[in-house]
């Protein structure tokens, strides 16, 4: 938010300045305030506390098209804490992201900030085995097996505390063992690595059971290839457009998309 010589200017006029001026400065970006200076777009998971004006609002306004150069897109307003995420300025980061909120504590997991991570025309395509095993969430006469909505819900509840209690990556990708393609013009990087990935649920407890929840251990394992874009060389801001997903079949354990099918229900 702020360069380091800015910061330490701030930090040393602090003393001469009341408390409620620095908080203006700290907010005033984030669209903490007063409806007019709101610079974010109300979305379900808005915090109500940080954002008031979002209790009465439709959260469901159209976004703008962000393949027009000249749309102007509107991050939406967040759910309450908010995880130090890097810049998008290399596709490598984005994965690394990706990694981050999912293996972040369970209060600063964000559904905004993950689809911050992908392209507004995301596609994900799962496992032909996975198809086959849940037609149900993936409908094989749609012309987008999983798209960018899909992945919003898919998002809430894998992100949910109430739901995973925690993630850990034992393998993702690793830039001295995996490989990378660029695009000849650079403005489209894919990326091809297995997964690895261990996520612990919060079940109902059996009957019985005076605990009230038990954990439940999810296990995945498989290859991925991701493409990443930018819209731009010079000014680079990288998302994820499309997720091919690719079954481990020596391994028990489940993949992306069964678990994405698992958490769509």
């Amino acid at each position: 938010m702020f360069r380091p010589r800015a910061l330490r200017h701030l930090l040393k006029t602090s003393a001469l300045r009341p408390l409620p001026y620095l908080l203006l400065i700290v907010f005033a970006g984030c669209g903490l305030g007063d409806s007019e200076l709101v610079d974010c777009r109300c979305a379900p998971d808005t915090s109500a506390l940080l954002f008031p004006h979002c209790d009465n609002v439709d959260n469901q306004t159209a976004r703008s098209d962000a393949t027009s150069p000249l749309s102007t897109q509107v991050p939406d307003c967040p759910s309450g804490q908010q995880l130090f995420l890097l810049e998008r300025i290399r596709p490598e980061s984005v994965l690394a992201n990706v990694r981050s909120i999912f293996q972040a504590q369970p209060e600063t997991r964000s559904p905004e900030q993950y689809m911050d991570q992908f392209a507004p025309d995301f596609i994900f395509t799962p496992d032909a085995e996975d198809i086959d095993l849940h037609p149900e969430i993936y409908d094989a006469d749609r012309d987008t097996l999983w798209g960018a909505e899909q992945e919003r819900s898919f998002a809430r509840a894998i992100l949910d505390p109430e739901r995973i209690q925690s993630a850990r990556f034992t393998r993702w990708f690793s830039a001295s063992r995996d490989e990378r393609i660029p695009s000849e013009d650079q403005l489209n990087e894919t990326f091809v690595f297995p997964y690895e990935v261990e996520f612990v649920e919060l079940a109902a407890a059996t009957e019985g059971d005076t605990t009230g929840t038990t954990l439940n251990i999810i296990g995945i394992k498989g290859f991925m290839e991701v493409d990443l874009v930018t819209p731009t060389v010079e000014n680079p801001v990288w998302t994820v457009k499309a997720w091919r997903d690719q079954r481990d079949r020596a391994s028990a354990k489940f993949s992306w998309g069964e678990l994405r099918a698992i958490f769509a229900r």
